[in-house]
């Protein structure tokens, strides 16, 4: 009996240990993955590219917001033809215009700064009877940097420059104008508002400081306009600019008026070039009517005086002899209507009163159709 126990105990064990061995190698084994049958599709992009293309993209929408860019460009013509039997009564004679017009905006606005620059350029040529003259040539550059002080107002400045493209001459073919002569550079300091209202876009610089340059740098055209103001020496002889430039000083061309305007308001004293000082007003407007804008009316109205020159002239000269400085104006009208995206009509007219040039209104006015372009960025 007892070895009957001890064999039965001693099978107990065994059995034991064999079952707590198989045990612990089952524990050791790795447990297999569960799959599925859904193509569902794991993300395994890097979170720094993801965050940079959000950069990237807020970036552009920014200076989308910021940046307010314009191009516009325009190619007008007229023909006029007249056969052999036409009546003179009504005009016969043949003609072909055309005009080149080009307009660059851009304003940038960060904070309380904000930045217009303006580029505009027009060249326009007849031909008729087979002789080109040009009709219209001018080209300006304007920047105005301001910081806003509040809703309405900002202190800022205004600086541009206006020129020509080409020669100009006069009816007996003598030059009278040409690349930088003349020129007009201004500089205008002071406040600037802006209406509120988005159907009256108008801005207005008041400017208690400013400067007015004319340039003449070509001595052809000082030449011309010094032989048709008529100056004379002593003896009553006439006398030629190269003369002058030659004899000046000596008694023989002390009779000629040195403070006289002979070339754009420029006088001998002044040489290439004349300063004014004084005080500026501009108005600007510029509206785009109808949904799809057919219909934008711009205008600018600036005007100077040079108080600081009629000062100065009060103090050099008293009687009959002294010339009251008047306020220059420059008033101009554009009128653009689309008929359809890239064919459109403009309407040009403009008004220039400076008495140091000529003592009479100028006036022009153009009437152009053709093809046109416009880009915005918003």
């Amino acid at each position: 009996m007892s070895r009957f126990c001890i064999s039965l105990f001693s099978c107990l064990l065994l059995s034991l240990g064999s079952a707590s061995a198989q045990v612990s190698i089952e524990s050791a084994m790795p447990r297999p993955q569960p799959t599925f049958d859904d193509s569902v599709k794991t993300d395994d992009s890097r979170p720094e590219y993801s965050n940079e293309a959000k950069r990237r993209a807020e970036r552009a929408a920014l200076r989308k917001e910021r940046n307010l860019f314009e191009f516009n460009i325009g190619i007008n013509g007229s023909l006029s033809n007249f056969n052999s039997k036409w009546q003179a009564a009504n005009g016969n004679s043949n003609s072909i215009t055309g005009m080149y017009n080009m307009l660059v905006s851009h304003s940038f606005k960060k904070g309380h700064f904000t930045i217009d620059n303006k580029v505009t350029a027009k060249l326009g040529a007849t031909n008729q009877e087979r002789v080109w003259t040009k009709s219209q040539d001018e080209w300006f550059i304007s920047t105005a940097p301001a910081y806003k002080f509040s809703d309405n107002w900002s202190l800022g400045a205004i600086i541009s420059l206006r020129s020509q493209f080409a020669n100009g001459v006069d009816d007996t073919n003598s030059r009278t104008s040409c690349f930088f002569a003349p020129a007009y550079f201004n500089i205008s300091l002071g406040f600037n508002y802006v209406c509120p209202k988005e159907k009256f876009p108008v801005k207005i610089n008041l400017s208690p400081l400013s400067m007015n340059t004319t340039y003449v740098e070509s001595g052809t055209v000082r030449a011309v306009f010094f032989a048709k103001k008529g100056f004379t020496d002593a003896d009553g002889n006439a006398v030629t600019y190269d003369r002058y430039l030659a004899e000046r000083g000596t008694p023989a061309m002390a009779t000629v008026d040195a403070n006289t305007p002979y070339c754009y308001g420029l006088t001998l004293n002044d040489g290439t070039a004349r300063y004014e000082g004084g005080s500026s007003v501009q108005i600007d407007f510029d509206r785009t009517f109808g949904k799809k804008e057919i219909f934008r009316y711009r205008t600018t109205f600036y005007t100077f005086y040079g108080w600081i020159n009629e000062i100065t002239q009060q103090t050099d000269r008293s009687g009959a002899s002294f010339d009251h400085i008047l306020p220059t104006i420059r008033w101009e009208h554009t009128i653009d209507i689309k008929a359809t995206k890239h064919f459109s009509t403009q309407f040009y007219f403009q008004m220039y009163y400076n008495r140091a040039q000529i003592n009479s209104l100028q006036t022009q006015i153009v009437l152009g159709v053709g093809l046109s372009y416009t880009f915005k960025n918003k």
